[in-house]
């Protein structure tokens, strides 16, 4: 049967589990919900976010003739030796065929190329005065789950130069915000629908994106049993649940499921589709087990995408990650960020 559902629009994606009919199907929902996946499945539609027909903006404010110019520059690029490197497929596998139930098992997506990328006129960074990336925590955290200033120093170094922004944590106000306590569930849960309208009119006016975080559990809407996450990027909001990341059973596991998700959904709101190239944090997922066989870092294809708004040098990015992996115990990820940061250096390092 299928037990996960997305229920979405253009610029709304949300994953999760509608509520059972009666008790035998609430019981085999609740033993098939670890297999739903993290909220990287909440980013089904969110590519749409760069897919509008608005004239493109560049870090100025951008023109048509610019962006064209952009893209003839594009398809004769020559790179400097540690850039030609770093975009290299050198020592990247093609991504095997899914096992099946996983993302590409059940979501036909054709990818996303380094010009359709720029054909889809992301904005940059910088541009509108939108400067920052905000992670916003919402209620209470308990001392085993994710740290905020660990997932605030790893989303400055993956979108290095960008500066993030750790925003006081918001005490929800349940008069304004739908919750509930399901049989199903025995735990509080928060409205998301609710909690995003709550971020859009907040919305700082120098922020490029807010990311919301919170140890509650969500529910979109009363016919669903529950969703990680819910996310608008046309507005540029996102609210993502870790209630079920089994903090207290394995805290650095949770760690390290958080450190993926909010990567992967930032960089959606760089207009960064799902990768189907290669393993890659870009890959769409449908289950913590295929959550867990990904990868933390970009494949080159979606590094030269990030590269495009971010300049930076990417040795000094990989170190940058190294060194907050490595500082959560995380030493064995760390460690390949060590080897491409030696591989990109330039003549200089």
């Amino acid at each position: 049967p299928r037990l996960w559902g997305t229920k979405a629009t253009r610029w709304v994606s949300r994953v999760g589990t509608r509520a059972p009919h009666n008790h035998l199907e609430a019981g085999e929902i609740m033993r098939q919900a670890i297999y739903v996946g993290l909220a990287f499945a909440v980013a089904a539609v969110v590519w749409a976010l760069s897919g509008t027909s608005e004239a493109p903006a560049d870090a100025g404010g951008g023109a048509s003739a610019n962006y064209e110019r952009e893209l003839e520059a594009a398809s004769s690029e020559t790179h400097p030796p540690h850039l030609a490197r770093a975009f290299a497929r050198d020592g990247f596998a093609p991504l095997p065929k899914p096992r099946a139930g996983d993302w590409l098992a059940v979501h036909d997506e054709p990818g996303q190329s380094y010009l359709e990328f720029l054909r889809s006129r992301p904005l940059k960074p910088g541009a509108e005065g939108r400067k920052f990336i905000v992670l916003q925590p919402l209620g209470d955290f308990p001392a085993e789950a994710p740290s905020m200033e660990v997932l605030t120093r790893y989303l400055g170094a993956f979108f290095h130069p960008m500066e993030v922004r750790l925003a006081d944590p918001i005490e929800v106000d349940e008069s304004t915000i739908g919750h509930r306590t399901p049989w199903h569930a025995k735990e509080k849960q928060w409205n998301a629908t609710d909690l995003l309208a709550m971020l859009k009119d907040d919305f700082p006016r120098d922020a490029y994106v807010v990311i919301a975080v919170t140890m509650t559990d969500l529910y979109p809407s009363k016919d669903w049993n529950f969703v990680f996450g819910l996310a608008r990027m046309d507005q540029r909001v996102g609210v993502f649940s870790f209630a079920r990341y089994d903090v207290k059973g394995d805290p650095r596991l949770a760690l390290e499921r958080a450190l993926k998700v909010v990567s992967h959904e930032t960089g959606h709101a760089f207009g960064v589709h799902h990768c189907t190239d290669h393993h890659c944090l870009m890959n769409g997922s449908n289950s913590l087990d295929e959550t867990d066989r990904g990868d933390l870092q970009l494949c080159p294809v979606c590094l030269r995408k990030l590269h495009w708004g971010l300049q930076f040098d990417p040795s000094e990015r990989y170190r940058n990650i190294e060194s907050v992996l490595r500082s959560e115990g995380l030493n064995t990820q760390a460690e390949w960020f060590s080897a491409r940061a030696e591989l990109t250096k330039t003549p200089a390092e």
